[in-house]
């Protein structure tokens, strides 16, 4: 594949990507995260309601919101309604207290993933060969959590560049998110490779702006219009796909 020469960067989604998750969050670990996030407020001396009421507004205030996001087209900013769910708690966050609170109560879902062991051995030797690393997600969840989760599985150093649905207010496979992070990562479309799990979203999403599309599944789809330039079952499949040589661990 002659045009795997001139690609400049690779760029991943999380979910069935990335990390691999056992199920989808349950109610045990929101109320675990709120736990950890109402034990954190006390620590900082302010005073929230009582760690059942405030279980129940938070999840009632991100419920509702992601419903209205889902029935007017754009995306839940969680980090937005945070805010002013605390704000009316009479508790003003600045960002960095903010970001940890959205962090501790995403942390119960990092028991619910795990990256391959070998992506960070693909992500070394992508990187080792010049190419730039970003990721594009479609996210309800904070990113400073997913951003924790990926550290934990020691990827997160690899991304220059990290794009949430979350924060650019918009889904794949809207145009606008991919164009977000080429813009970033200040390379082409077409000199630029998008990783996702699902055809519908990803490869139709990448293809829309330009990009070249690989799919990591298990058999490749079906339809022509989800069919991708590459089809993995593991992402250090990548590396032959590209013509890289393996990184040694650092």
């Amino acid at each position: 594949m002659e045009w795997t020469q001139n690609i400049e960067a690779v760029v991943f989604d999380i979910g069935g990507t990335l990390l691999d998750f056992d199920r989808a969050e349950s109610y045990a670990e929101m109320k675990a995260g709120a736990a950890f996030a109402h034990e954190y407020l006390l620590k900082l001396g302010h005073a929230p309601p009582s760690g059942g009421v405030y279980r129940r507004r938070i999840l009632r205030r991100l419920g509702r919101a992601y419903v209205w996001s889902r029935l007017t087209g754009g995306e839940l900013d969680p980090m937005h309604e945070l805010a002013n769910l605390h704000k009316s708690m009479g508790i003003e966050l600045d960002s960095i207290p903010a970001n940890e609170l959205a962090r501790l109560l995403y942390s119960p879902n990092k028991a619910l993933a795990r990256a391959h062991p070998k992506t960070a051995d693909t992500l070394r030797a992508i990187q080792s060969a010049g190419m730039k690393i970003g990721l594009i997600s479609n996210t309800v969840a904070p990113p400073s959590g997913l951003e924790d989760h990926l550290a934990q599985e020691g990827l997160l150093e690899y991304f220059s560049v990290r794009v949430f649905s979350c924060t650019v207010g918009v889904p794949k496979p809207n145009p606008k998110i991919f164009n977000v992070a080429l813009e970033q990562l200040n390379v082409a479309p077409d000199r630029a490779l998008y990783v996702g799990d699902k055809p519908h979203i990803d490869i139709v999403g990448a293809r829309g702006v330009g990009m070249f599309a690989a799919l990591r599944a298990k058999q490749p789809p079906t339809k022509k219009k989800h069919l991708p330039d590459i089809c993995v079952r593991e992402l250090c499949e990548l590396i032959d796909h590209l013509n890289l040589s393996p990184s040694p661990k650092s």
